[in-house]
């Protein structure tokens, strides 16, 4: 098998049409979640966003929050979101390209993290879980939505297995929505809300709360 391509490497290059692509064809679904998580913020919080990309939800965030500390280990990513960012004079959003184990994020300093579409990325979940925990003060909410490509089959989840298989992007996950729920209350979270935000392949939205 070919040696897979790096996060970062994979990550810079579908920046160059990530917007055109993934953010015309889930447009419905990103305006979902970012419904979804309105609730559970107020204009107080100081919020992360985990692996923003291009900012498709942490601009629709910032708007709900007091502060949004935007992260992603690509740094191309993280420069269309600093440009956007610059177009539409947004003040409350700080984008860093950085790993979300950096020292520069402090436990216990966030009242909610988001993470969009980068769970079945991770090989190393429950050590990202629990550092999200880590992050979030007492009762602080984890906001996610993730696709579970292992509910049914769908052409998007053969198209990443076979890319995946082949080295042409990193790792990726094959969950039930079942799974993925019970992996994040495992990780020390009570499970408060769930719903499914498009077809194929199921993009589940999780509301949960640091216990």
């Amino acid at each position: 098998m070919r040696e897979k391509i790096a996060p970062r490497e994979f990550w810079n290059h579908r920046s160059q049409h990530y917007d055109e692509q993934s953010g015309a064809a889930y447009a419905d679904a990103y305006r979902k979640t970012a419904e979804r998580i309105r609730p559970y913020l107020t204009p107080n919080d100081r919020v992360l966003d985990f692996a923003c990309g291009t900012g498709l939800v942490t601009l629709p965030v910032a708007q709900m929050a007091a502060e949004v500390c935007a992260i992603d280990i690509s740094d191309e990513m993280v420069r269309h979101l600093k440009k956007k960012i610059a177009e539409q004079g947004i003040g409350n959003v700080r984008a860093s390209c950085m790993d979300l184990f950096d020292d520069s994020l402090r436990p216990g300093s966030f009242d909610a993290v988001v993470a969009c579409n980068v769970l079945l990325y991770l090989e190393n979940r429950a050590e990202v879980l629990a550092r999200i925990r880590e992050l979030l003060r007492p009762e602080g909410m984890f906001l996610s939505a993730t696709d579970c490509l292992g509910e049914r089959l769908t052409r998007e989840g053969v198209r990443k297995w076979w890319r995946s298989h082949t080295g042409k992007m990193p790792y990726v996950s094959f969950d039930r929505m079942r799974t993925l729920e019970a992996s994040i209350a495992a990780a020390g979270f009570e499970v408060l809300e769930t719903e499914n935000l498009f077809p194929a392949p199921p993009n589940l939205f999780v509301a949960a709360r640091k216990k």
